[in-house]
């Protein structure tokens, strides 16, 4: 099936190209050579498409797949205790930099300054608060600047950051992966959730139900009106009948349009 799907894709794509050279050659040349010379340019067109296509595809295919990395790592955290996610950025801080650890974050020490890297991955967002909560404890062991990672970001906690007497860098998932886990070289291990693809049942419930009926019944009146001014009205007459049926269907059909009671407790 997909092997058709490609053929029929590239078909189409090759006889358009060809099509729009072959009106403006046809305009300027006899019909043989018209033929010819588009025959020529649609190759040449479609070679230049489809490499253009390739290098954008794998480039996308790459961010793709290091932004899926990034939140199965960060999936990592969020399912893990504070002590597994603090011996992680101890252990990769540890490549470059002299550090210490306590039970929530980690300190690196330099001669004239302090930074502290704090793990703070939930599933919400990281929130005012939290930035305070953590910016207290930085401030105990006079750090000089602060650096969490977390899963996503509030706006009004970044508005925050820019605000306190001291230096905060906010990282989410994406920027811890991109600005600490690439360049050390250190990677948790990942964690991904499972996709939930929507069924047929549910597809064929969701079309059937009652609210789509409206949809389907004036759809249906528009076609049917289109076919006492069109030439060729059959079609129209086939699929106005179609969506009148459908539009019945949703309406009376009790498998899919469950009433649920008004008062559950």
């Amino acid at each position: 099936m997909k092997t058709f799907n490609k053929i029929l894709s590239t078909g189409f794509r090759l006889l358009t190209i060809y099509l729009i050279c072959f009106v403006w050659f046809r305009y300027y040349f006899d019909l043989v050579l018209a033929l010819f010379l588009s025959g020529a340019l649609t190759l040449l067109i479609d070679f230049f498409i489809t490499l253009t296509y390739k290098r954008k595809n794998i480039k996308a295919s790459l961010k793709d797949e290091e932004q899926k990395k990034a939140e199965n790592y960060a999936n990592s955290f969020i399912f893990a205790d504070d002590k597994k996610s603090v011996d992680f950025f101890y252990n990769l801080a540890l490549k470059k930099h002299n550090a210490k650890k306590s039970s929530k974050f980690v300190t690196i020490e330099y001669e004239t300054s302090r930074v502290v890297l704090y793990p703070f991955y939930t599933i919400r967002s990281f929130l005012p608060e939290d930035l305070v909560h953590i910016y207290n404890q930085a401030n105990k062991v006079k750090a000089t600047k602060l650096v969490v990672c977390v899963n996503e970001i509030d706006p009004q906690a970044e508005k925050l950051a820019k605000l306190l007497d001291l230096k905060i860098l906010l990282l989410d998932k994406y920027d811890t992966y991109k600005k600490l886990m690439v360049p050390y070289g250190c990677f948790p291990e990942e964690m991904a959730l499972k996709e939930i693809k929507p069924s047929v049942s549910s597809l064929v419930e969701y079309s059937l139900n009652r609210k789509r009926t409206k949809g389907y019944f004036f759809s249906s009146l528009i076609l049917l009106f289109s076919s006492f001014i069109v030439r060729y009205n059959i079609y129209y007459v086939i699929f106005s009948s179609l969506l009148l049926i459908l539009s019945l269907f949703s309406f009376f059909n009790p498998k899919f349009n469950k009433k649920i009671p008004e008062n559950i407790i």
